[in-house]
């Protein structure tokens, strides 16, 4: 998978207009950095870095900006993430779009730094979206910054082969080797416990005794290894499929042959030794269909108790 692109070094002008009482002037090398006029008073009521920042007595001779000649904070912050950060405190603001998760991480890095707690939530919301796509650096980052839930369900959206990417080596320097020891025991554990459930639930001998009461014969025998294998392929890419993604492994697997599936709608027929005993054929296409939907239910009921059993309550400490 394509590891996600660098921050952008190119800022908005949208704290460059009228208004403001400071300019915070923001890149670590004089010539990466940037202005921002700002209001002191809405920073302040965010952050009580700021608020402390901006009570300090102003130091003689501090520089003034030429134009408004207002007062020059200046932080280590890079311009792009400066640029974001305001956005997300200013009220009547649209927070801007976080494209990747080196931006998150900055973001988080500052909301933590400046001690700015009200846009967490907005931050974690933003984690989730990258966890498809990147759940191991996704789950790096919930770990770093403490959020359990976000770190479990990172969890459940990776696989071994997320953590075996030369270029996270960085990433993974960052958190505790508690954190990385469970996610590897986590999914591993998993895809190998799910393979096996897979196994059994589809396996033509696990499915009772009714193969010999209808006609199906081997052609049912082969309609079950297909889907089988084909099921396993699809979890091996996707340890945590669900209903929807076996549905789309079903479309895919040439139909059962003809045989109990045509008959009436309810699909109940007796055996032949006349005792009553109902019986539903299992390569009717609603069985088939239920018996996906218990094997994903069973298995997120499974995959879920074994991640509580890992995670427990809390994140290990750096």
């Amino acid at each position: 998978m394509t590891p996600p692109p660098p921050l952008s070094s190119t800022p908005s002008t949208f704290f460059t207009a009228n208004g403001g009482d400071v300019i915070l002037r923001a890149g670590p090398e004089p010539t990466s950095k940037h202005d921002f006029r700002v209001h002191k008073v809405i920073l302040s009521l965010a952050s009580p870095v700021f608020e402390d920042m901006f009570g300090l007595p102003q130091p003689p001779g501090q520089s003034l900006n030429e134009e408004h000649q207002l007062p020059i904070v200046d932080v280590p912050d890079p311009p792009e993430i400066l640029d974001k950060l305001p956005r997300l405190i200013y009220p009547g603001v649209v927070p801007p779009k976080i494209p990747d998760i080196p931006t998150l991480t900055a973001l988080l890095s500052a909301a933590d730094k400046y001690t700015i707690i009200s846009i967490y939530p907005f931050l974690r919301d933003a984690l989730k979206t990258f966890l498809r796509g990147y759940p191991f650096r996704a789950y790096i980052v919930a770990c770093r910054f403490g959020f359990l839930e976000e770190a479990k369900e990172a969890a459940m959206m990776g696989s071994v082969r997320h953590a075996t990417r030369d270029d996270l080596e960085e990433e993974v320097q960052q958190v505790s080797g508690v954190d990385v020891l469970r996610w590897a025991k986590f999914v591993q554990q998993r895809e190998d416990r799910g393979r096996l459930y897979i196994k059994d639930a589809l396996d033509w001998t696990q499915l009772g005794e009714w193969n010999g009461e209808c006609d199906h014969g081997e052609g049912g025998r082969d309609f079950y290894s297909r889907l089988g294998k084909a099921v396993k392929e699809a979890f091996a890419l996707n340890p945590c499929v669900g209903s929807k993604d076996l549905f789309a492994v079903l479309d895919a697997v040439p139909d059962p042959p003809p045989g109990c599936a045509s008959l009436p709608e309810s699909g109940i027929f007796y055996r032949g030794s006349g005792d009553g005993e109902p019986f539903d054929c299992p390569l009717r296409p609603i069985s088939i269909r239920n018996n996906l939907i218990a094997l994903a239910d069973d298995l997120g009921d499974l995959n879920r108790a074994l991640l509580d059993r890992i995670f427990g309550t809390e994140l290990g400490s750096g």
